[in-house]
């Protein structure tokens, strides 16, 4: 089963001065209480919890509720395999679900409902980013930084430097999941062409870490990451973007490397079996608009559906924007369909060659 990944963002993310408290109650949002199902006017909305579900409802659901006059219950976190038990036993008090794009893939028809395509207008996402079962609810990216006090004139300028132990020695960080961009890295940096990157090769990806495993952290928590690169306990670092970015902000003296940066995405699903489908799709449809994903991008530091979308950033967000024109070239999308179907397998090979 695909692991949730949103948690990375969500634990990211700092509550703002905006009175999201306020913002909550004024979209009648209680995290927690989807146990009384959904009615014609509510739809059960899950995700990670605060604070980052906070801005799913100020950026989404707020101007939702203005428009059609429906509100939301808010649940969370998200478990797949709680969705898949209420599908099966046609009980689902769900209506719509923050989800990794893999898991998308994978339960697709089966647990979470195809979408409709009238009402969700599939055309603004980019290439390769749309399932039948999900469209994209914000990009995050994964980015090679670097301590620029240790690196001084001469500081790393391309993925293979992140794995050339040699002429830049130093202690790296990698995240704690598997399906963020790892391993893609590690066959970017070992010269395969970013076209070519799918079905991974596992073989040759996996003994390209083997020249980083001695000098590598391998993270237990994105918290952990983030931390050690305010304490400059790491010179070097794949980070997500909205780590990175809270870094920044408490003054870690890092860089971005603009090279190659792995970007994905989370999928905004519906449970199969949802009493409410027809209103979900709409939901999916209007926080899927150019202001709501501009809202959520500025409050979570997470990109927004398509690089056209200009958020309004501050300095930090700024520096680590995928986006900006002189670092969109350097964007490789994951393969969700991909790592829906092989993420088991990978896990459970990835998690024998740490212990090995």
């Amino acid at each position: 089963m695909v692991r949730r990944n949103t948690r990375r963002i969500g634990a990211a993310a700092r509550v703002t001065a905006v009175g999201l408290a306020a913002v909550l109650a004024a979209a009648a949002c209680s995290i927690g209480n989807a146990s009384g199902g959904s009615d014609d006017d509510t739809l059960t909305f899950v995700s990670t919890g605060a604070p980052f579900q906070n801005y799913q409802a100020e950026a989404w659901q707020k101007p939702f509720t203005a428009e059609t006059g429906i509100k939301f219950r808010n649940d969370g976190p998200v478990d797949e395999a709680k969705m898949k038990t209420m599908v099966e036993a046609k009980k689902v008090t769900w209506d719509v679900v923050d989800t990794s794009a893999a898991a998308t893939e994978q339960y697709c028809g089966k647990y979470v409902e195809k979408l409709d395509f009238s009402i969700v207008d599939k055309s603004i996402f980019p290439p390769g980013t749309v399932s039948e079962c999900g469209v994209p609810a914000f990009f995050y990216s994964t980015i090679f930084m670097y301590n620029k006090q240790k690196y001084g004139a001469s500081p790393p300028s391309k993925i293979a430097d992140f794995f050339d132990v040699k002429k830049y020695p130093g202690k790296r960080i990698v995240p704690p999941e598997i399906a963020v961009g790892l391993l893609e890295a590690a066959l970017l940096a070992d010269g395969v062409p970013q076209d070519k990157l799918y079905p991974l090769d596992l073989d040759r990806a996996f003994k390209k870490l083997d020249q980083i495993k001695p000098v590598t952290t391998f993270a237990q928590t994105y918290g952990q990451m983030q931390q050690m690169m305010v304490d400059k306990q790491i010179d070097m670092g794949l980070m997500l973007n909205a780590r990175a970015y809270q870094a920044l902000k408490a003054g870690a003296p890092f860089e971005p490397v603009w090279d190659k940066t792995i970007v994905n995405w989370d999928d905004l699903v519906i449970p199969k079996g949802s009493k409410n489908k027809e209103q979900a799709m709409k939901f999916i449809a209007s926080a899927s608009g150019e202001k709501p994903s501009a809202r959520m991008s500025e409050l979570a530091s997470v990109l927004p559906i398509k690089e056209s979308i200009k958020p309004n950033f501050d300095q930090y967000q700024q520096r680590l924007n995928a986006y900006a024109p002189e670092h969109k070239d350097s964007i490789v999308r994951t393969d969700a369909a991909w790592w829906g179907k092989n993420f088991d397998m990978v896990t459970k090979r990835y998690t024998a060659w740490l212990n090995g």
